[in-house]
């Protein structure tokens, strides 16, 4: 099981990698000039991982709420969602935690692959 786990989240990470730096456009020009906001996906990274975190808590699951309770990801800096996959990858979670993390993480970022033009799908 836990090759499982690091060959899947290897793959997330590797899609995050390819997708956290490509540009998403909020807005558009305007006949003055002034274009619109682009940002990377990863200026999302602290809002996909506040989410997580947000219903981890409100799961049900015991595994998966005192994993949030001890690791709160709402006071994180630097690369969040990059750490949580790496340490997701080394296997250091329990069980069922890192199966309620990765079958909503491979949802989420498929979906960003999907409408951003990702090459490649986790778990695919």
């Amino acid at each position: 099981m836990a090759e499982d786990v690091s060959l899947r989240a290897a793959r997330l990470s590797r899609l995050w990698s390819e997708l956290a730096m490509r540009h998403v456009a909020l807005g558009s020009s305007c006949g003055c000039g002034a274009g619109g906001v682009s940002l990377q996906l990863v200026d999302f990274e602290l809002d996909i991982v506040d989410y997580l975190e947000d219903q981890g808590l409100r799961s049900g699951v015991a595994d998966v709420e005192q994993f949030f309770r001890a690791r709160p990801t709402s006071e994180a800096t630097g690369l969040p969602l990059q750490k949580l996959l790496e340490d997701l990858e080394r296997d250091e979670f329990p069980a069922e935690s890192s199966e309620w993390l990765l079958a909503r993480l491979e949802r989420t970022l498929n979906s960003f692959a999907e409408l951003h033009g990702g090459r490649q799908q986790a778990g695919s």
